[in-house]
């Protein structure tokens, strides 16, 4: 079945902030690192993160270059993509990114005494495991419930949700920065990680981040 996609074009950073500041919505967006009027994909980036508060919009990356990779962490994208880019490599990048939408969609199940709850995927930040209970920590408050981290590792795993410590699990999409031993979530909550799990984020900030990177050449 053919994908339909509705497409618009901005020639300048400022028209989109002004047209999302509005109100208006968009699933993807490919964004050209360097753009009209000496303006920046990084910081159009962190004006959609930060000011707007828009953490669903899937963000692709353009660019010639690949050293502006590093400055991206922050902004969460989906996608680093290098010119000249291929039609294939563009349909790859839409598909991946409507199968983040769709998931992103799906709910997260937990029970508190007698009733099921349910909440977005989306706006679930990380779990913290406190022996027989797991406390998650969502983007409304914090709720506690009984379970088991790695129960919930099995169910949410393939929505990038990954370990820094045996005690806390983490949605990739809420992480706004990375450092060699900690990370901060989208809530200003830092989490340290083990020692024993910092090859393991950084290979999952490679793979997540560098996947087109590592296949130019």
């Amino acid at each position: 079945m053919q994908e339909i996609f509705s497409v618009e074009v901005y020639y300048t950073g400022a028209a989109l902030c002004n047209d999302l500041d509005n109100g208006e919505v968009y699933d993807i967006l490919f964004l050209d690192i360097v753009l009209a009027n000496s303006s920046s994909g990084v910081s159009i980036g962190h004006y959609i993160r930060e000011k707007v508060k828009n953490e669903t919009l899937q963000i692709v990356y353009i660019s010639s270059h690949k050293n502006y990779a590093l400055e991206l962490f922050k902004v969460r994208p989906v996608d680093f993509l290098i010119k000249p880019i291929a039609d294939k490599v563009i349909w790859k990048t839409l598909q991946l990114c409507t199968r983040l939408l769709q998931k992103a969609e799906v709910s997260f199940q937990y029970k508190q005494g007698r009733n099921l709850n349910k909440i977005p995927i989306k706006d679930i930040l990380y779990f913290k495991s406190n022996d027989r209970e797991v406390e998650m920590i969502t983007t409304n408050g914090r709720k506690t419930f009984y379970g088991s981290l790695e129960n919930i590792y099995d169910k949410l795993s393939i929505h990038r949700f990954f370990y820094v410590h045996k005690s806390y699990l983490v949605n990739y999409m809420n992480v706004t920065e990375f450092f060699y031993d900690r990370i901060c979530i989208s809530n200003n909550d830092i989490i340290k990680i083990a020692q024993n799990r910092r090859k393991h984020v950084r290979e999952i900030q490679k793979n997540y981040l560098y996947l087109e990177i590592e296949n130019v050449d």
